[in-house]
């Protein structure tokens, strides 16, 4: 069943991600194969199918943590809303979270209700100058 709001979704997205459950995960998702992730430093996961054993791989990695999730804009429009939020993961005893996550996650409406269509995690840089990197072979 989708949830009644974007942002009830968003609260069963990040529970689901606390508890490390993949059934609560991928119950948040729209059923069909137009979803897609993209977790930090990684390559797109595009499909019920890849979204799902990202995740599970991700969940066996994973220690316990707790994740903070703070709004930082958003866009609503009929039938899609568009949420860019900090995440603020607090790992095993640490007191403090460490550096923020920034994420969009995107929600559609469908019959009856929101569900998750894309999640794009990506680290924050604050300052400073961001690492060298290689350079891609092909550039377009």
């Amino acid at each position: 069943m989708p949830y009644p709001t974007p942002e009830a979704a968003e609260a069963a997205f990040y529970a689901a991600f606390e508890a490390r459950n993949l059934d609560a995960m991928m119950a948040v998702w729209a059923h069909n194969d137009s979803i897609a992730c993209i977790h930090p430093l990684a390559a797109p996961l595009d499909g019920r199918a890849a979204v799902a054993a990202g995740w599970r791989s991700m969940f066996e990695a994973a220690g316990q943590f707790r994740v903070q999730v703070e709004l930082a804009h958003e866009i609503r429009e009929a039938g899609q809303v568009i949420r860019i939020v900090r995440e603020y993961l607090v790992v095993g005893q640490e007191a403090e979270p460490r550096p923020p996550i920034l994420a969009t996650n995107v929600y559609r409406g469908e019959a009856g209700g929101w569900r998750m269509v894309l999640h794009h995690a990506s680290p924050l840089q604050v300052g400073g100058t961001p690492p060298m990197r290689t350079p891609p072979a092909v550039l377009h």
